[in-house]
């Protein structure tokens, strides 16, 4: 962030496939460090977007215990998160799934920003009538809460791309991200001609707008390998976020 904050004009929005578990960073203040730094970037009406990660609830140091492993940056309450979903039924572009292996969860670090306090307060009142919600000991309830929204990432149905002369399919939030952040880059680009600030720090607006511009992804949950993972339901989840962004609501919308 250092290298984008002595740029004069830096890009308006940043996707980011990187992270670990809160647990591997080396300190605290590290974590509220680079905090400050993203803090800083939202001052600058830049939109920066975290992939939630490829191994579900429990994070890269695997299923160990009876507790989950949340994420860093993914934890942090000044970024937006991008988690992963899957297409209901193989090669049929229609509904959607939570990826099972999709990042997502509550930060062990970091309590609940303002701007989720409600989503996130219905989504764990709701707990007790989702299928397999996760036992109160295996996440801290009063954390931060991600991922925000979400798009494809499951490699049943992989992106196609060219690399090294030949086809392939590619998934997983590192695709996931880049695609909502080119879709909020299209947004500014909508308030820019109009003359209007650039999105800036995008959760404040994603929040306000969830329920009514985002596709809600109601099935399937992100334990990975493990027994239990937070399940998708009606509006926010610990899964999917608020669902996919739905462009044309959105662009009404800014």
């Amino acid at each position: 962030m250092k290298q984008i904050g002595d740029m004069p004009q830096p890009p308006l929005v940043h996707s980011v496939s990187y992270g670990n578990d809160d647990k591997q960073q080396t300190s605290t203040a590290y974590m509220n460090s680079v905090n400050v730094q993203f803090q800083k970037a939202g001052t600058r009406g830049l939109s920066v977007l975290f992939a939630s990660g490829d191994q579900g609830v429990w994070g890269r140091a695997g299923n160990l215990g009876r507790r989950f492993h949340p994420d860093f940056p993914g934890g942090s309450p000044y970024i937006t998160v991008v988690g992963g979903t899957d297409f209901a039924k193989t090669g049929v572009i229609g509904d959607e799934t939570a990826w099972s292996d999709g990042g997502g969860g509550f930060s062990d670090t970091f309590s609940i920003p303002s701007y989720q306090q409600q989503a996130v307060s219905q989504y764990l009142a709701s707990g007790s009538s989702l299928e397999k919600f996760p036992p109160a000991s295996y996440f801290n309830s009063t954390g931060r809460g991600y991922p925000d929204v979400a798009a494809l990432a499951g490699v049943k149905n992989p992106y196609c791309v060219a690399a090294g002369g030949a086809m392939s399919g590619v998934g997983g939030t590192s695709a996931a991200c880049p695609v909502v952040a080119a879709i909020f880059a299209k947004l500014n680009e909508v308030r820019l001609a109009k003359s209007a600030k650039p999105l800036g720090f995008l959760n404040p607006f994603i929040y306000t707008h969830g329920s009514a511009a985002f596709n809600d992804v109601t099935t399937g949950d992100n334990k990975a390998a493990g027994r239990y993972g937070f399940p998708a339901a009606p509006g926010w989840d610990a899964a999917t976020g608020w669902g996919t962004p739905d462009f044309a609501k959105l662009s009404k919308l800014v």
